[in-house]
Formats: structure tokens, sequence, C-alpha cells
């Protein structure tokens, strides 16, 4: 009886669905042949034509042959820039005989200021290193240590920046102080 049951209701189904089929037939298709006459009027038919490419011109770099910016000085003109000139107003010149500091291998460009820890007595600033070896690494400072290339001493930690006094040669052969800061965050 169940086979008979679903032939019926097969049929049933079938029955319905040609009665809706037929019911969506349209003898006047007018309408939807206007629509999409329509949408063929309006689409563009050419394509916008491409910009004009501007020929390359090269440069033609001429430094090339002077000393790199960003490369550390040859020691023996590090050695007559650390000589004073008797006109030096001060003599604020950096201690050759210091023993350097982990921090003082890299840039400041190369260290970022990510958090501060404080107690009582003190504020230490969390340095994070960006490039070589040790990038990554987080290190604590405190006021008087030294970081930086520029024999930068930290005189001030608080919660939004570093405050970093660094010796640096003015191009005449003396020194002068700097004040250089690692903002927080940058």
């Amino acid at each position: 009886m169940s086979y008979r049951n679903n032939k019926i209701a097969t049929l049933l189904g079938l029955s319905v669905m040609m009665g809706l089929l037929a019911g969506c037939e349209d003898a006047d298709l007018s309408s939807l042949q206007a629509e999409v006459q329509q949408i063929k009027d309006d689409t563009p038919t050419s394509v916008p034509p491409l910009p004009e490419v501007k020929p390359y011109e090269p440069f033609s770099y001429s430094a090339s042959d002077m000393r790199s910016p960003f490369a550390r000085l040859d020691p023996e003109f590090e050695s007559r820039l650390l000589q004073i000139d008797a006109d030096c107003v001060s003599d604020i010149k950096p201690d050759p005989n210091r023993r350097k500091h982990e921090l003082e291998k890299f840039g400041l460009d190369a260290l970022q200021y990510v958090g501060l820890i404080s107690n009582s007595k003190e504020h230490r600033g969390l340095i994070k290193i960006l490039s070589g070896d040790s990038a990554g690494v987080i290190q604590p400072v405190h006021e008087g240590e030294y970081l930086g290339l520029d024999d930068g001493r930290i005189t001030k930690i608080d919660s939004n920046q570093i405050t970093i006094e660094a010796i640096v040669p003015n191009g005449r052969g003396c020194w002068e102080a700097r004040t250089q800061y690692l903002v927080l965050g940058q």
C-alpha cells in the first residue's frame, strides 16, 4: 500500500508543478524585451583610452664615491674628530675610555620605547630592539644609562618618552650636546 501512496503523491506533486509552470507563462514578453533593450542602450560600447605613459628618465647617482651617512666612521677619521679644536666654546666630548653598554650598538631608529615600570625609587623604561640578532628583545633601562650610537645618556624617563642627551660632532672638530627622544610606541 505504501508503494501506491508514493506513486499517487509523486503524480500529485508533478501535476501541481506543471500547473505552476503553466501559470508563469506570459504570452506578452514585450515588458521583458523593453527592459533588456534599455539595459543594452545604457551599457557603454567603448572602452576609455589608456592614460598617456610618460617616458622613464633615469637618475644618475653621482655620490657613490662618497661615504655613506649610515656607515660607521673610519677609526682614523673618528680619532681626528675627538681632537678638540682650539676655538671650541665648550669642553663637551665623549669619553673614549668609557665602557659601552649593550644598547649603544644600535641607532635610535632600531630601538622602540614600549613601556614603563615604576616603583617608589625609580622609573625604568622598556626598550625593544627592532633589528639585528637581538630583534624582539626587550631591555629595561634607567636614568644615567647610555644608549644609541651618539654616546646618548638617559636623563629622564616618563610615561610618554625617554629623554636622551647625546654628544654629536658639530662638523668643526668640536662636540655639542643634543637632546633626543624615544617616544612611546614610535
